[in-house]
């Protein structure tokens, strides 16, 4: 038999039984990108709602009196002064204000929302190609080098 017979056909077996053993499937290649966005709000709550009001001690304190009647008297009283502790919430916000008769005027919350943003692109692996080759190869002037065009199987 003549060589490029031979050659000939040894290509072609090897082939396909490239074509035929290859059960695996090939993974695809998976490109992630993430994108994060931050955004602070401002929210104004102006008439706060009172939950809870609690009485926490009684503060004695003394107060300066003056009397005028013909003459001037000037004197101190004990006064007793409830401290209460008063609660303020609601679904955003929870505030505790302690004091004589304490009240919140206004309360701002600034809520911090991140959005993250996950995108997933799968490239798969291509078996077969077409692409440049070099090598040697069996010519009808025999065993010689060439450079050409050539399709190609990807093993992995």
């Amino acid at each position: 038999m003549n060589w490029p017979i031979i050659a000939c056909l040894l290509f072609w077996v090897v082939v396909i039984w490239f074509i035929f053993s290859q059960t695996r499937k090939i993974e695809p290649t998976v490109i992630e990108k993430r994108d994060t966005v931050t955004v602070v709000e401002t929210l104004r709550i102006t008439e706060p709602i009172v939950v809870e009001s609690v009485l926490v001690r009684t503060k004695i304190v003394r107060v300066p009196v003056t009397l005028t009647d013909t003459t001037v008297i000037h004197d101190s009283v004990e006064v007793a002064l409830p401290i209460t502790q008063k609660t303020y919430a609601d679904s955003t916000y929870k505030a505790w204000v302690s004091g004589y008769e304490p009240s919140l005027d206004s309360i701002e919350v600034y809520p911090k929302t991140t959005t993250i943003t996950i995108e997933r692109t799968f490239v798969k692996k291509k078996k077969w190609g077409v692409g440049v080759q070099g090598g040697y190869g069996i010519t009808p002037k025999g065993m010689q080098p060439y450079i050409g065009v050539g399709v190609n199987y990807r093993l992995n």
